[in-house]
């Protein structure tokens, strides 16, 4: 036994030393682990904090999507006029913005709300989304009834504005529809963005 503890000592590993190594970190492993800890941190977090500024635009598309829908929906039904007949591809008059200014944090809006311009055609479209950062409008530029095709740009535009880090510049998302040859509400080239994330 004691043989083995004299070879122990020869090798340079005392019983001493292994205990230490047991109880914590040499600096060596410390550093170690240090550094790789800050390569993954240094990796991940910048796209951590993009994902994070992304996924609040993500509210604007979504919602952008379904004012056109819902606008389309809208043209394509039938609706009873003033005198009573049945007109169809019908445009609803513009509304908004709703809310008034956009937020850093989602906030409750009624849509409905009689202050807002347009407030009825947010209500006949049966939109009024739970909490929103952005502020929303629908700019018709050719309303009424029985319309049809022209090909001059966009029939109608969806809009959504906000100011995600409170710096008073907007990103600004729109998306535009137009009336088709077929006589349906289609989108109008692509969705336009502005300072996507300012």
């Amino acid at each position: 036994m004691r043989a083995s503890a004299r070879a122990r000592n020869l090798l340079g590993v005392s019983s001493t030393r292994r205990r230490r190594s047991r109880e914590g970190l040499t600096l060596l492993e410390a550093a170690v682990l240090f550094a790789i800890v800050g390569g993954v941190l240094a990796a991940f977090l910048p796209t951590f904090f993009r994902e994070i500024r992304t996924s609040k635009t993500a509210e604007a598309v979504s919602h952008l999507e379904l004012l056109h829908q819902r606008t389309a929906a809208y043209f394509a039904a039938e609706h009873r006029a003033e005198d009573g007949s049945i007109v169809r591809r019908c445009l609803p008059e513009s509304a908004g913005p709703a809310p008034e200014a956009p937020s850093k944090k989602p906030a409750e809006v009624s849509f409905y709300d009689e202050a807002i311009p347009g407030y009825t055609t947010f209500l006949v479209l049966g939109f009024q989304p739970d909490a929103v950062r952005f502020r929303y409008s629908l700019v018709s530029h050719r309303e009424g009834c029985g319309l049809e095709h022209l090909g001059k740009g966009p029939d109608v535009e969806f809009i959504a504005e906000g100011d995600l880090d409170g710096d008073g510049t907007f990103s600004t998302f729109v998306r535009g529809a137009m009336i088709d040859e077929a006589g349906e509400l289609v989108p109008y080239g692509p969705l336009r963005v502005k300072d996507r994330t300012e």
